[in-house]
């Protein structure tokens, strides 16, 4: 009886569904609006301590059913904060987000159609908050993705 009752439960959750493109999702969790669905890896950066050392990467994804890109840094082996900035060519950009812990951790997405230019900047902390990682591009303060 459980079981089904249990079944009964999971069938009714809702299943996101690839979304269509358009601004409305500027600023949303691409696997929240379904923007992930049919998501693809378009290019993965370094990040590097001051001292030119690879400690992990960020990788950036593009939904072509929604043209948003979002960014999942894959770990931070510091295990303090994760601080990411995210935005494109023509967009108001998304507040910068921060997550704690050693795991990935996946940015919010930004409407970029077509052949848009979106650019990021991930900086890597300690556990007492001390600088420890960034993403590093020889002439600039951030990344750029086209």
């Amino acid at each position: 009886m459980i079981a089904i009752l249990a079944l009964g439960v999971v069938s009714t959750l809702p299943n996101p569904q690839a979304a269509m493109a358009g601004s409305q999702h500027h600023g949303t969790d691409p696997a929240v609006t379904g923007c992930n669905q049919n998501a693809f890896l378009v290019a993965t950066r370094d990040i590097e301590t001051e001292y030119g050392q690879i400690v992990s990467y960020v990788d950036v994804y593009y939904s072509s059913s929604c043209a948003t890109n979002w960014i999942r840094v894959r770990s931070n082996p510091a295990g303090g904060a994760t601080v990411k900035n995210l935005w494109a060519d023509g967009q108001p950009g998304i507040p910068a987000e921060t997550d704690y812990g050693t795991g990935s951790s996946y940015s919010m997405q930004v409407y970029a159609p077509g052949s848009t230019c979106i650019h990021f900047q991930v900086h890597l902390k300690y556990s007492n908050g001390s600088h420890y990682a960034e993403t590093y591009n020889a002439g600039s303060n951030y990344e750029t993705v086209c």
